[in-house]
């Protein structure tokens, strides 16, 4: 676009013209619909809202049953990846072969990654490094292109 004296008095005169319109009221209809919404979500129950929202007791039993839950999960990966046998046998007969196959691609993933040099490791974080640099710069340039002059 050419920023020429006559598109520049053009779009000054285009501005001035729209900022005198009075604000315009919104349509009744919509008004209505936008105070029954509010309303709606006013009068819905304190779990079908926000967690921000919630009563205080409730998120501290929250992140209490979230605590016990995460640790129940890691005593039950500790239990059935240990090396400790289990008591019940019939459960550590039917969990045995895929307690196996996780351990042993478990096992291939951890040979392969202790077998990257760490040059290659220390290059692939350069590399990510430079390409974010690089796309933060193009993006950068291309806002000061396309919206820095308007």
């Amino acid at each position: 676009m050419s920023n020429t004296p006559d598109h520049q008095s053009l779009e000054q005169f285009t501005d001035a013209v729209l900022r005198d319109l009075p604000p315009r009221r919104a349509p009744a209809s919509l008004e209505a619909r936008v105070f029954a919404e509010l309303e709606r979500r006013a009068a819905r129950p304190w779990w079908q809202s926000s967690y921000r929202d919630w009563p205080a007791i409730v998120r501290i039993l929250f992140l209490a049953a979230c605590v016990a839950l995460g640790s129940l999960a890691v005593r039950a990966t500790e239990w059935l990846f240990g090396r400790s046998a289990s008591t019940i046998s019939g459960i550590e007969s039917d969990l045995s072969p895929a307690a196996a196959s996780v351990k042993a691609t478990a096992g291939a993933f951890s040979f392969i990654a202790h077998n990257i040099p760490s040059v290659w490791i220390y290059g692939a974080i350069a590399v990510m490094a430079v390409t974010y640099i690089a796309l933060f710069g193009i993006g950068a340039a291309a806002y000061r292109t396309l919206y820095a002059n308007r």
